[in-house]
C-alpha cells in the first residue's frame, strides 16, 4: 500500500511543486515586483501555519482518509481558480488555497508513511514518500514551464487541477489504503507546544523548517533569477527538473548512505554542500551552468527530509506522531511565511543574490544544529 499513496502523493506535490513556477512567472507577466512575488510565496504558508496542528490531530484521532480527500479537493480548487479567472487576484486565491489543501493532505500521508508495515520498513517508507515528493518536485516544474510556453498560463493551471482530481477519485473508491491501526494516546490535556520541550524534538522541528525554507526559497526564486538573465519557460523547468532529479538519485541511496554514516554526520555534510551551492549560484546566469549548479545542489538537499521524517515519527510520544507531524510542518511553514517575505524585499531592493545567500546562511544554522 505505501507504493499507492506514493502515487497519490506524487500527484497532488506535483500540482504544489509546479504551481510555484506558474505563479511567480505569471505573476512577473503580469507586471509584479519581486517584494508582491515574495508576498505570493509566503501565502503558500500562512494558512497551514494555523492547519498543522490541527491536521495531524485529525489523523491522529479521526484517521488519514477524510484529511486527505479534503486537501485534494483544496488543491484541485485553487487550480481552478487560477485556470478559469486568470489574474492577479486569482493568484493570490491560488497561492492561499493550495498551501491549506497541501498541509491537510500532506500532514495524513506522512503519518500514514510511518504507520504502514513494521518498525523496521519505516524508514524504507520514508524514503520512497521522498523519492515520490522529488519525482514530483522534477514533473511539476517541467510539466509547468512547458505548458507556459505552449498553451499559457491558464491551460497549466488546467492540467494541475486534472491531475489532483485523481488522488480524490482513489480515496473516495477504497479505504484500504488508510486502515492502519492508531495508538492511544496518554489521556490528559495535550498541548502541541509541550512536545518541543524535548530538546531532540525541537532541533528536529527547527532544523526541519530551515531545510524546507531553502528549497521553497530556490523553488520561487529561482524562476526569477533565470527570466530576469532572459532564459524561457521550458529551460527554466529543467533547470529545476535537475534539480529534482539529483534529489531523487540520492534518496535511493539514502538507505545505503546510512548503514554507513550517522544522520547527523550525513545532514552536516549535505547541508554545508548545498549550501556552497547557494553561495555560488547568483554568479550564472545561462542555461548549462545553471542546470548543473542545480543538480549539485538537489544532491545535498536531497537528504533532509527523508531523515527528519523518520527521526520525527521515531522520538513522537504514542498516539502522537501525527501531531508530531503537523508541529514540524507548521514549523516549515513559519519559514514558508517569513523568510520569503524579507527576502522579497530583499530582491526588490537588491536583486535575487542576497536571496541565495541568505539561503546558505539557512542552512549552515542546520548544519549546526543536525550536528547536536
Amino acid at each position: 500500500m505505501i507504493y499507492l499513496a506514493v502515487l497519490l502523493s506524487i500527484a497532488i506535490h506535483s500540482c504544489y511543486a509546479g504551481s510555484k513556477v506558474v505563479v511567480s512567472l505569471y505573476a512577473l507577466e503580469l507586471g509584479a515586483s519581486e517584494a508582491l512575488v515574495g508576498i505570493l510565496a509566503s501565502l503558500y504558508g500562512a494558512v497551514p501555519l494555523f492547519l498543522a496542528v490541527f491536521a495531524g490531530r485529525l489523523a491522529d484521532t479521526i484517521g488519514m482518509r477524510a484529511p486527505m480527500i479534503a486537501g485534494a479537493l483544496c488543491v484541485v480548487a485553487s487550480m481552478l481558480v487560477s485556470a478559469l479567472w486568470p489574474g492577479m487576484p486569482a493568484l493570490f486565491a491560488t497561492a492561499t488555497l493550495i498551501g491549506a489543501g497541501f498541509i491537510l493532505f500532506n500532514v495524513p500521508i506522512q503519518t500514514l508513511a510511518g504507520a504502514l508495515g513494521t518498525p523496521a520498513e519505516r524508514t524504507r517508507n520514508y524514503s520512497l514518500l521522498s523519492i515520490g515528493y522529488s519525482t514530483s518536485s522534477l514533473l511539476g516544474p517541467t510539466f509547468g514551464g512547458f505548458a507556459i510556453e505552449y498553451v499559457g498560463h491558464p491551460a497549466a493551471f488546467g492540467g494541475f487541477a486534472a491531475l489532483a482530481t485523481l488522488p480524490v477519485v482513489a480515496l473516495a473508491l477504497t479505504g484500504r489504503l488508510t486502515d492502519v491501526p492508531r495508538q492511544e494516546a496518554a489521556k490528559k490535556e495535550r498541548s502541541a507546544l509541550e512536545l518541543l520541550r524535548a530538546p531532540e524534538l525541537r532541533r528536529i522541528v527547527i532544523s526541519s523548517g530551515l531545510l524546507v525554507s531553502a528549497w521553497e526559497l530556490y523553488v520561487f526564486y529561482l524562476p526569477i533569477h533565470a527570466h530576469e538573465a532572459g532564459i524561457s519557460p521550458s529551460r527554466i523547468g529543467l533547470i529545476l527538473g535537475a534539480f529534482a532529479l539529483a534529489a531523487i538519485l540520492v534518496r535511493f541511496a539514502l538507505p545505503w548512505v546510512l548503514k554507513r554514516v550517522s544522520e547527523a554526520a550525513l545532514l552536516t555534510a549535505a547541508t554545508l554542500f548545498s549550501a556552497a551551492g547557494f553561495l555560488a549560484l547568483p554568479l550564472f546566469s545561462t542555461a548549462v551552468p545553471l542546470m548543473a549548479l542545480s543538480f549539485a545542489i538537489g544532491l545535498g538537499m536531497g537528504c533532509g527530509q527523508p531523515v527528519m521524517m523518520t527521526l520525527a515519527y521515531n522520538r513522537s510520544p504514542a498516539g502522537r506522531s501525527g501531531e508530531v507531524a503537523g508541529l514540524r510542518l507548521m514549523a516549515n511553514n513559519v519559514a514558508r511565511v517569513a523568510v520569503p517575505l524579507v527576502s522579497g524585499a530583499l530582491g526588490a531592493a537588491f536583486g535575487t543574490a542576497p536571496v541565495f545567500w541568505i539561503n546558505a546562511a539557512n542552512l549552515v544554522v542546520a548544519s549546526r544544529l543536525a550536528g547536536r
